[in-house]
């Protein structure tokens, strides 16, 4: 039982950055988003662009249930009673909020964890199908809904962790993703040394315009990333010490290895790759 609790924080964790996987806010409604070009001429035809100006509405949440002996606050080592399950279900189909939902018991969810986890056999030894919660999951309508969301789940009987995450911005949009040094003391730093230089932006930007492979190349500002970032939290804004990147969308996406062979190894570039192999920590990428 003392394993159970200890590991349930553990495996809502891993189970939602499974589930999310490249996850990635909005501009605050209405205020359209304008940058920059990180400078100089574009070879040939091609230019950098900034982001699209189009943002994914639907968000996904998982809502986790008490077991016996979960650690949670909330659950004061009590599981939740069929009562409040049923409750609990017929709360979530009633709210205008919610698209749709769908229960998942302890033998999908350690399912689905293991498909997610197959490459790690470390997390996989240490988690059985005990220690997988029950859990409500679905869609939101509409993203400005995450907050209010949260907060009623969050005080409803029953429950011990409720995520709601916004669409991942860049699905769809791009097919590499090269990621710049970012401020030292942070994940996104390179080692001995601070952030990447106008020059070293430049040159990285140049390279991916040069590619024959590129179809659209876009720059993302530090400001567009926290956007994304905080979309993840249902926020208005992040101040998180994010990283500039491009977003290079391919005419076939097959030639990702040779588009990210050519820019890897770049001064000033902290990583690069495939956009749905790419590490991400919020929406953003970063070195694995």
């Amino acid at each position: 039982m003392v394993r159970r609790g200890l590991l349930a924080g553990v495996v809502a964790a891993a189970v939602m950055l499974g589930a999310g996987g490249s996850v990635g806010s909005p501009l605050a409604e209405g205020v359209a988003w304008a940058a920059t070009s990180p400078g100089g001429p574009s070879p040939g035809n091609k230019k950098v662009s900034p982001p699209p100006d189009d943002w994914p509405q639907a968000v996904t949440f998982s809502v986790y249930l008490c077991r016996d002996q979960d650690v949670f606050k909330q659950c004061r080592k009590r599981g939740i009673t069929a009562k409040q399950r049923r409750a609990l279900e017929a709360r979530l189909r009633a709210m205008p909020e919610v698209a749709e939902v769908a229960f998942e018991s302890q033998e999908e969810a350690y399912a689905n964890f293991t498909e997610q986890n197959a490459d790690n056999e470390t997390l996989l030894s240490a988690i059985q199908q005990e220690d997988m919660p029950e859990s409500f999951t679905g869609t939101l309508h509409r993203w400005r809904d995450i907050t209010r969301f949260r907060a009623a789940m969050h005080r409803a009987p029953g429950v011990s962790n409720v995520f709601a995450f916004g669409g991942s911005f860049w699905q769809g949009k791009a097919d590499v993703v090269v990621s710049l040094c970012g401020r030292k003391g942070t994940i996104f730093a390179c080692k001995g040394r601070g952030p990447a230089t106008a020059g070293e932006r430049k040159a990285v930007g140049d390279r991916l315009l040069a590619l024959e492979e590129s179809e659209s190349v876009y720059f993302e500002d530090v400001a567009h990333a926290r956007r994304v970032y905080a979309y993840v939290w249902g926020e208005k804004s992040s101040k998180s010490p994010l990283p500039e990147s491009y977003y290079v969308r391919l005419a076939d996406p097959g030639t990702a290895p040779r588009v990210v062979g050519a820019v890897k190894g770049m001064t000033g570039v902290g990583s690069a790759g495939r956009l749905d192999e790419e590490c991400l920590w919020m929406g953003v990428a970063q070195k694995c």
